[in-house]
């Protein structure tokens, strides 16, 4: 069982601290009661699992990539060009993530082709309705049960995942979450056996010879570890502008909080935290990414993947050592020529979302200069 209990009492104790107006007490104890409930469901067939699919233990996971980098740098668009490739990868969808075990997801899928066939027009109303549902979160990421999707929410189970944060302005006494490569090695070692348990069950059901495709923002906490825990894993790592990355984090995370009732004063006051986080983000995952040797890596810049997205992805092939079949190389030039016709968004202004500028700016400079996202001082001042 890898539910957390000290992180759970924490949690709770946090959702019920401050000034929680009704609405927010109950979204966040029924979100953590939903949770726990679910987290013991699946543990019950995960050991179930154990007796009836001992053989998925052995799965190989052979050379897995991954995609990270900071939220709203480009990662949801370019894991969605990989996953056309389906003859070489497998990734999570939505409903994997929350069946994770081999027994619920064989159940599902028999559950479903079995829905399918015998009452086809109540398969598409449960179409109809999940479209209805999640059409409000479409514009800010697409969405759906059957849609590739960040298998980060599998450390909810074990109340270990940043993505709690979203619903808790107080960073600080959540780091633990955002940061797991810097907790105790007992703790990195438990849940990335579990994370390898969850990875194997799903290449189990799909086949056995597939290779994870992987994408999480959240692991740029994780990169350590996941990269210790899988020495032949690759990663591909998007970076923009922090001075476009963080202010857009920080718009979303406020939108979300004050749709929660969150109070102003704690939203506006928590902005600091979240920035201070995301540098120590940019600058743990670069740190992590150029100890590793070159081949088990590749850095793809915003910009290079919004002007040019099929020959970034071909870079990254070549880079990574994949092969480009045809099939996968005929869907990527159509899915891209289809984007380039796609207006990008202008950026969030840092000083509208009270953004110290200079926290960002002091620390990552190195950083951005070396991968040429800005100039460095004596060439900006040269060419003024």
């Amino acid at each position: 069982m890898n539910f957390n209990v000290g992180n759970y009492l924490k949690i709770m104790r946090l959702a019920v601290s401050g000034r929680p107006n009704r609405k927010l007490f109950t979204i966040r104890l029924s979100t953590l009661q939903v949770l726990a409930g679910w987290s013991f469901v699946n543990a019950a067939f995960q050991q179930l699992d154990r007796v009836l699919y001992p053989e998925a233990a052995k799965t190989p996971i052979p050379a897995p990539v991954f995609i990270t980098g900071a939220a709203r740098s480009g990662t949801t668009f370019f894991h969605r060009l990989l996953c056309l490739d389906d003859e070489h990868f497998e990734h999570f969808r939505f409903w994997e993530i929350a069946l994770p075990s081999v027994t619920q997801k064989k159940l599902a899928r028999r559950g479903a082709t079995l829905l399918t066939r015998v009452a086809p027009r109540l398969t598409q109303a449960i179409e109809d309705w999940e479209q209805r549902q999640f059409d409000s979160v479409q514009q800010l990421h697409k969405f759906g049960f059957n849609m590739p999707e960040e298998d980060e929410f599998l450390f909810l189970m074990p109340f270990a995942s940043a993505t709690i944060t979203v619903l808790f302005p107080c960073l600080d006494e959540l780091q633990h979450l955002v940061m797991l490569d810097e907790q105790p090695d007992e703790e990195r070692e438990r849940l990335m056996k579990f994370y390898r348990e969850c990875v194997e069950a799903q290449l189990y059901v799909h086949g056995g010879d597939r290779t994870l495709l992987s994408k999480n923002p959240a692991f740029v906490g994780k990169i350590k570890s996941v990269s210790e825990e899988f020495p032949d894993g690759k990663f591909v790592y998007l970076v923009r502008d922090p001075l476009e990355t963080i202010p857009s984090v920080v718009n979303l995370l406020q939108t979300a909080w004050r749709g929660l009732g969150v109070q102003e004063e704690d939203i506006l006051g928590h902005t600091p935290a979240i920035v201070a986080s995301f540098v120590r983000d940019y600058q743990h995952a670069y740190s992590v990414l150029k100890s590793l040797p070159a081949e088990r890596y590749a850095i793809v810049l915003y910009e290079d993947l919004v002007c040019a997205s099929e020959d970034t992805v071909r870079r990254v092939y070549a880079e990574l050592g994949l092969p480009v079949s045809e099939s996968f190389s005929a869907k990527l030039h159509e899915a891209c020529q289809r984007a380039a016709d796609r207006e990008p968004k202008a950026p969030h202004d840092p000083e509208t979302f009270g953004i110290d500028v200079g926290a960002i700016r002091g620390p990552l400079r190195p950083m951005m200069e070396e991968l040429g996202i800005w100039k460095s001082e004596e060439r900006a001042s040269t060419a003024n």
